[in-house]
């Protein structure tokens, strides 16, 4: 082949010949075209395959985050940027509970004084901090020798006579025991077996709290508590408000607990019962008879009031100490003092309980 030009027709003829192949350069092209367009469909659809596998990871991954959010959201709480103040009602319902979680003192002063203990012998006390302490002067106190009746004077706190009466005082000439010179009876409403737990009204409350209003003592109630918990005192409480419904009360419905020893050998419901547990109890008793218009106080011995009430929850309210000898040995405050078992007073046969009140002029 000369060096000369070549025509189209030539080049396409020489080509056919040494590729072997009758098709024309156009019908190869045409070729390669298609096999390009089909390479490139392929690889579309692979691609939109891998960018769906994507997007569904991506949306898997989405609700994944959004579960997890509502998730701790619900735990936790919403996340708020600022402080928002929240409006509590304050409504009083009937019942009232407790919290045994209220702060309350338990700080010992420098002051301290003995208890006795069959077991321990005389025991040393701290006193607590911000709990009223006993200030009655000794020399103030006057026992009468025929009567073994007590009296107290000091200038600006003087005393009342009083008793306490139950079903084991028997028929009582109420008028007897005003001319004797009883100004004030508390006086037995009912009570919880120590035993059994069932609530009973003293047999003689009814006839006792009439005969001493009619003649003209002024009365206050107690009842004997064997309260297992606050539910318990809240009954106790019910029961109470039922019984002097009607009645005005110049002194407290006061709770008494005590420790109780059975000849029989019984042990005693609350035997043991947890100090805090015996305080819920009272301020549970004392809140729900409060609602009523009426105040309650607490009757206790001096290991009772020392050893089984935290006296920094309830020094708002009246101590009726249980004490007998010729002066109060509580450390503590007190505004009502039972001095004697063995009493006399005409109207009524057999020992009577024998009590004062301090009375400010």
């Amino acid at each position: 082949m000369d060096e000369r030009t070549l025509t189209a027709e030539e080049r396409e003829k020489a080509l056919a010949e040494i590729t072997g192949d009758e098709q024309t350069p156009n019908e190869m092209l045409e070729m390669y075209r298609s096999s390009n367009e089909r390479k490139n469909a392929s690889e579309v659809r692979t691609y939109k395959t891998i960018l769906g596998v994507m997007c569904a990871v991506v949306a898997l991954l989405a609700v994944a985050v959004i579960v997890v959010s509502v998730g701790w959201i619900t735990e936790q709480g919403t996340i708020v940027t600022e402080i928002q103040t929240v409006e509590i009602p304050t409504i009083v319902t009937e019942y009232i509970a407790i919290d045994p979680t209220s702060e309350y003192d338990h700080e010992l002063g420098e002051d301290t004084f003995t208890l006795s203990d069959s077991n321990y012998g005389t025991i040393l006390m701290y006193a607590l901090q911000n709990v009223g302490k006993n200030e009655y002067d000794e020399e103030c106190f006057t026992v009468d020798e025929e009567t073994g009746y007590i009296t107290y004077d000091d200038g600006e706190t003087y005393s009342i006579m009083g008793i306490d009466v139950s079903v084991y005082q028997g028929d009582i000439d109420w008028d007897a025991v005003k001319e004797a010179g009883v100004e004030f009876v508390i006086i037995r409403c009912g009570y919880r077996g120590y035993v059994t737990g069932t609530v009973n009204e003293d047999a003689n409350f009814r006839a006792n709290i009439k005969g001493a209003k009619e003649a003209g003592l002024k009365v206050g109630v107690y009842f004997f508590s064997q309260a297992l918990d606050v539910e318990e005192a809240l009954e106790e409480a019910e029961f109470c408000l039922d019984l002097v419904d009607g009645y005005e009360l110049d002194y407290p419905i006061f709770f008494d607990w005590e420790v109780v020893i059975d000849a029989d050998g019984d042990t005693a419901r609350t035997a043991y019962i947890d100090p805090q547990q015996l305080t819920d109890n009272f301020l549970t008793f004392a809140a729900r008879v409060e609602i009523d218009g009426y105040t309650a106080g607490i009757y206790a011995n001096k290991k009772t009031a020392v050893w089984k009430y935290d006296l920094s929850r309830v020094d708002d309210y009246m101590m009726w100490f249980a004490g007998y000898s010729d002066t109060p040995t509580l450390y503590y405050d007190l505004q009502m003092w039972q001095y004697s078992s063995s009493g006399t007073v005409d109207g009524i046969s057999g020992n009577v309980d024998l009590n004062i009140a301090f009375v400010q002029r």
